[in-house]
């Protein structure tokens, strides 16, 4: 039996004092039932209002508030319901003396011919109110009596107010339904109360502890009753806790913490709430919604019946009964629980080898209809036990299916199947040698290298030992195993072993030495389109290596369409077509075309985040962050350098000080201390190793933070970040073109000249060496400027520039302006620059120079007072802000101190970016959309 905490009326003939019931929601329907009342006491119009709704919707409190009204205006009211012992109206309930006389009735006929009269003589005196509830739960011949009642008595004043549940389960009840329904009969139907009902029901019950309540109102569907129930669960009440609304006449212990209520999800309140509601259906619809709660938020009414063994049609009445009680509701074509929590807290009602029993059936089901092992692998895999051979197969089976598209999943699925296996059971090597690449893919890199270690110590054939030191060497840094030669000569030369297979662990071999900094011997091309692709790579790097970019890039450009037409199952995922991608982006935004070089990153970025291949993510985000330097954007550079910096670990040691050196670069421009000193950190501890490599971007880095600091640099520490600048890449990035200019200022603050002129002819040299890509000439006049002091060449070098690098134009026109005292205008378009980059340290250097020339005048940071408009940037804000208020070009290069030619550059992609062709244009749309919504505020 269940609690009760709504208020209903008494069965003695009048009204039991209402204790001041709360009721909240359903005006509506509490003003209908008023109306029948007042046509009742003062038209003596009499008839039939039936009132229906799940249980806890409140039909009781509206029967006690229809018997209050009816009897304080002045009819007499009877009342009862089916839980009443006895026939439908007892004979006490009407006048003794009518009955004394005609004697005890003898048949069924006689006792209903008995109550019609005595209704009829109570109905003469004054008008009548007979509240009936709960009129599921009366037998047929009562319900058949009521039936016949209702009918003859249409008409004294006599007005029947009945309730029942929606959708009843018992026959005859459905059948006078229908029948009242079907004449004069009115209908009230009671549903869930809209969000702020409950909330202001809540407040009425709990006062200021309604907050407590807030977890657990999705529970409740919204139904007074289970409100009410809730409350005074909170409440911590002893004893019964009373009716509850819905006439069925239950107690309960409230917050005793024990039976079903304990058990639901170990949390006694939502247990007792979700109890309650399932005892008050019928028990084909508590079986319905408990069988439901295992199988998932969402379910089809086809699996649901195969899992019940009933067909379809034998499901209406309970999943009628159960979608009116809010238990259930219907998402397009499939059934859903109302919240998860509804979901949980029914589910947690069951008993553990049942629900687990009942998934297992639901997955045994689903695959014999022709669902996929990946669709049905993780329910099994949560319910499987060890040693259990079908789960087994369908955990193996989705992860071959997922392995191209979801590795994280896949590596998942491996792992449980691992789980399940036993410690001796051979199948073990077969599942770990599949494991291994999905966690090198999704960023498990140690845990992918400890397994593969193992598998090459002890392999258990001649492939499995070339698969997995294959994989050893795609998890980068040196080969754990030593000799590693050795075990390469044994991979390549064992029996078994596919073509394809050793052409990939040669090339592989191949490009992980080189990326290394060592010296790499070419792997021989190779039939196998991976092996090929690699190929190419290498022969790219070494074109880099020997300062022929131009060459470099020509036999980077075929990989796009090779990596295209590579096997989509695993050939894209492969480390070295990944690092062939970067490292030709990388090329293309050394030759300036930063569109081509954006759309490979963001292709392999969204591929990797698409797929779930952590590992891949810091090094796109790396080439994104480069890319964003390169372009003046310096905040998407932090920001993408952080994220890249957060990704998982593993990276390979020359992938990590490829984004050291970025991280340096980008924090001298903005002045960040705490990461310069990160940086510093770090590259003393790549000074201090063995890695030649990492020693020489340890050095290229001590020579940034000197040059930062004012500081003066050794010279062993200049030979070192020149050879670091000689060498042309660092793992897939390559040198930027304007790092000789770092390297030259140095040398020349060291008194070193002899070095800055060698990094010059260096960078001539290179600049000779590719005819076809300006920005190396631009760097080598940078150069060849700082070290002449010629600030024509270095002007020359601004202009090469152009817009593909504004900071090195920026460099160049601060060290021009430096070279010509007195003199301004390239030190303040050099500060305009600097602003518009965000390089706040460059910019306050640069303010500062320009204050100790005398500069008088409005700087361009401070004439920045809003940014973003239609996606302009700082500077090109700047200079529509001027010519949309009437200057002239010459007119605002002047008052900002930049070029003519500056100016038209900004204006040109203002035009672009907003869509105008004319400077009036221009100036009408600022007006309109910036002054305007200016002048509003």
């Amino acid at each position: 039996m269940t609690p009760a905490t709504d208020t209903r009326p008494a069965t003695a003939g009048t009204v039991r004092p209402v204790p001041s019931p709360v009721l909240r929601g359903h005006r509506t329907e509490q003003g209908q039932v008023l109306q029948r009342v007042r046509r009742l006491v003062h038209r003596h119009e009499g008839g039939v209002l039936w009132v229906e709704g799940p249980a806890g919707a409140g039909k009781s409190a509206l029967l006690a508030f229809a018997a209050q009204e009816a009897s304080l205006a002045g009819a007499r009211v009877l009342t009862g319901g089916g839980d009443t012992p006895g026939v439908l109206l007892p004979p006490a309930r009407t006048p003794d003396a009518r009955t004394s006389g005609a004697g005890v009735p003898r048949t069924a006929y006689e006792a209903l011919r008995q109550i019609e009269g005595g209704l009829r003589d109570l109905a003469r005196e004054r008008p009548l109110a007979v509240v009936l509830d709960d009129l599921h739960r009366c037998d047929g011949p009562a319900l058949s009596a009521l039936r016949t009642l209702t009918a003859r008595l249409s008409g004294p004043p006599l007005l029947w107010v009945l309730a029942a549940r929606s959708h009843p389960a018992e026959p005859e009840a459905e059948a006078l339904r229908r029948a009242l329904l079907t004449g004069p009969a009115a209908r009230l139907e009671l549903g869930p109360l809209d969000a702020e009902s409950v909330t202001l029901l809540v407040r009425d019950l709990l006062g200021g502890r309604a907050g407590e309540a807030d977890p657990y109102l999705p529970l409740l569907g919204g139904l007074p009753g289970a409100v009410r129930h809730l409350c005074a669960l909170l409440t911590r009440e002893t004893g019964p806790a009373g009716r509850d609304g819905t006439g069925d006449g239950t107690e309960d212990g409230i917050g005793d913490g024990t039976g079903i209520g304990a058990g639901a999800g170990g949390h006694p309140v939502a247990g007792s709430v979700a109890a309650r509601r399932l005892g008050q259906l019928t028990g084909e619809a508590e079986e319905l919604v408990l069988t439901a709660s295992v199988l998932g938020d969402s379910l089809g009414v086809r699996h649901l019946s195969h899992l019940l063994g009933r067909h379809e049609s034998a499901l209406l009445r309970p999943l009628r009964e159960a979608l009116t009680a809010g238990l259930l509701r219907t998402d397009g074509d499939r059934l859903a629980f109302p919240h998860p929590s509804v979901r949980d807290a029914v589910a947690a009602t069951l008993p553990r080898p049942v629900a687990l029993s009942l998934r297992r059936r639901s997955v045994d089901l689903l695959l014999a209809q022709g669902a996929s092992p990946a669709a049905v692998a993780a329910e099994l895999g949560e319910i499987a036990e060890p040693g259990d051979e079908p789960a087994l197969r369908v955990l193996e089976g989705a992860a071959g299916e997922l392995a191209a598209v979801a590795p994280a999943s896949a590596a998942a699925h491996l792992r449980r199947a691992l789980e399940l296996t036993g410690r001796t059971d051979p199948r073990r090597t077969r599942l770990t040698a599949r494991l291994v690449p999905l966690l090198r893919e999704t960023g498990a890199t140690e845990e992918a290298r400890t397994l593969a270690h193992a598998l090459v110590r002890t392999p258990p054939d001649a492939v499995t030992h070339a698969r997995m030191c294959l994989e050893l060497i795609r998890t980068g840094g040196r080969f754990p195993l030593a000799p590693a030669e050795a075990h390469l000569r044994r991979a390549l030369a064992g029996p078994g072993v596919p073509a394809a297979v050793r052409d990939r662990l040669r090339s592989a071999a191949a490009l992980s030495r080189v990326l290394a900094g060592e010296a790499g011997d070419d792997a021989p091309r190779s039939a196998d389109p991976e092996s090929d692709l690699t190929y190419r790579t290498l022969r790219s790097l070494d074109a880099a290596r020997r300062q022929r970019w131009t060459e470099a890039l020509a036999h980077s450009d075929a990989v796009p369409a090779m990596a295209a037409g590579l096997d989509t199952a695993r050939g894209p995922a492969a480390p070295e077509v990944v690092l062939a991608m970067a490292w030709r982006a990388a090329l293309l935004g050394l030759a300036g075309d930063r569109r081509a070089a954006a759309d490979l990153v963001e292709d392999g970025l969204a591929e990797a985040e698409q797929r779930d291949r952590r590992a891949l993510l810091p090094l796109w985000r790396t080439a994104r962050a480069r890319l964003a330097l390169d372009a003046g954007r310096l905040p998407d550079a932090v920001r993408e350098l952080a994220v890249a910096g957060a990704g998982p670990s593993g990276e390979s040691p020359a992938g990590e000080a490829a984004r050291l050196c970025l991280r340096a670069r980008v924090a001298l421009h903005t002045g960040d201390d705490p990461e310069l000193r990160a940086c510093a950190d770090r590259a003393a501890e790549y000074l201090a190793g063995a890695d030649a490599r990492l020693r020489r971007a340890g050095a290229w880095i001590v020579l940034l933070l000197a040059v930062h600091r004012g500081e003066t640099p050794s010279g062993h520490r200049l030979h070192q970040a020149a050879a670091h600048l000689r060498h042309g890449f660092l793992h897939t990035a390559c040198l930027d073109a304007g790092d000789v200019v770092p390297l030259v200022r140095a040398a020349l603050g060291a008194g070193v000249r002899e070095t800055a002129a060698e990094a010059v002819e260096f960078a001539e040299e290179r600049a000779r060496l590719n005819p076809a890509l300006p920005l190396l000439a631009a760097a080598a006049a940078h150069a060849r400027g700082l070290l002449d002091d010629d600030p024509a060449l270095l002007t020359e070098a601004a202009d090469h520039y152009a817009d593909t690098r504004p900071l090195l134009r920026a460099a160049a026109l601060e060290a021009a302006a430096a070279s010509t005292p007195g003199e301004s205008p390239g030190l303040a378009e050099a500060l305009g620059l600097y602003t518009a980059c965000g390089a706040t340290h460059d910019a306050r250097r640069v303010r500062g120079r320009l204050r100790d020339l005398g500069v008088r005048g409005t700087a361009p940071a401070d004439l920045v007072t809003d940014t973003g408009w239609r996606g302009l940037t700082r500077s090109e804000l700047v200079v529509v802000r001027l010519v949309a208020t009437g200057a002239t070009n010459r007119e605002t290069a002047r008052r900002l101190f930049l070029s003519p030619h500056t100016v038209d550059t900004h204006l040109r992609r203002a035009f672009e970016k907003v869509g105008v062709r004319s400077r009036v244009q221009l100036a009408r749309l600022y007006a309109r959309e910036v002054d305007a919504d200016g002048a509003g505020t």
